[in-house]
């Protein structure tokens, strides 16, 4: 009898141990009677177990590259409730066997005068770049590293963006609360609220006192006091912030001032000069209407 209420005990504090943090580690440890907790629809709490466990391993080759090599640990936990968890942990080897970097979630290699680099993610210190030698060459953990070309990388760190180079040299300040490429050198960033473009190599093309910033086709809509203009992706302006209105029409896009309209093609190239009340696609054919009268254009 003492045994069954040891037992019970045991159990007991086992289980308010495992459901007392939502972070619970039992899917690491393969603790198969330990129960997380979710809420149903009815607000009630039911324990979600450890099902099974899958274990890959792999191992490949980087791009261009003979001197290094990659073997990837996958372990994927799947639950009652048929969700799963997946853990990646990967080393870079060198050629001769040696180890480069391990314990690594995400691997990229990268290239700078011919010279072999790599981007290494790991959960508990970050992003960082190391040289073929396993140096690290960057200072700060960065929550995320981006090729953007050759010693060109976009970097995320206190959920702000910019760009460095290899050495971590600033090109970009990291300062940004968005960034987002829209060709392949220029971007849409976000500074206090506020949206501009800049290139690669922090030329700004249009200052960050923007409301709005978006692709329309192949060009960039801008919206400033209210007034809306356009650009095209190397942030070259094609109209003024002056019109109330650009929208697309079909693959076409409109634009509206007092109340009329004019037509450009995809890329922003005005079509006609002249203004119309109103326009229509009809069986991919464009008309246009002055009054009454309807012009093909």
């Amino acid at each position: 009898m003492k045994k069954i209420y040891l037992y019970l005990f045991l159990s007991l504090c086992l289980g308010l141990f495992c459901n007392a943090d939502a972070s619970c580690n039992c899917s690491r440890n393969h603790h198969y009677n330990c129960p997380h907790t979710h809420s149903t629809s009815n607000g009630s709490s039911q324990p979600v177990y450890l099902v099974r466990t899958e274990h890959n391993s792999s191992e490949e080759k980087f791009p261009n590259c003979a001197k290094h090599y990659m073997k990837t640990e996958t372990t994927i936990n799947h639950y009652s409730d048929g969700s799963r968890r997946t853990y990646i942990n990967s080393t870079v080897y060198n050629q001769d066997g040696s180890v480069l970097a391990s314990d690594c979630n995400k691997v990229s290699h990268v290239f700078n005068k011919n010279n072999h680099y790599f981007i290494i993610c790991k959960n508990r210190s970050g992003c960082s770049i190391i040289n073929s030698k396993g140096e690290t060459l960057t200072n700060k953990n960065y929550s995320n590293i981006e090729e953007l070309k050759e010693n060109r990388y976009l970097v995320k760190y206190d959920k702000k963006f910019g760009i460095i180079d290899i050495n971590e040299n600033i090109i970009t300040p990291v300062k940004y609360q968005k960034f987002q490429k829209i060709s392949k050198d220029t971007f849409v960033t976000r500074l206090n609220g506020y949206y501009g473009i800049l290139d690669i190599e922090n030329n700004v093309l249009v200052k960050n006192d923007c409301e709005k910033i978006k692709p329309i086709h192949d060009a960039i809509l801008i919206k400033r006091y209210g007034k809306y203009g356009l650009c095209n992706l190397e942030g070259k302006m094609l109209f003024a912030t002056e019109f109330n209105k650009i929208k697309k029409l079909g693959e076409y896009i409109l634009i509206e001032k007092d109340r009329k309209y004019q037509v450009l093609d995809y890329k922003g190239n005005m079509i006609s000069d002249l203004k119309f009340k109103k326009v229509k696609l009809e069986r991919n054919t464009l008309f246009g209407y002055i009054g009454k009268e309807k012009i093909r254009i």
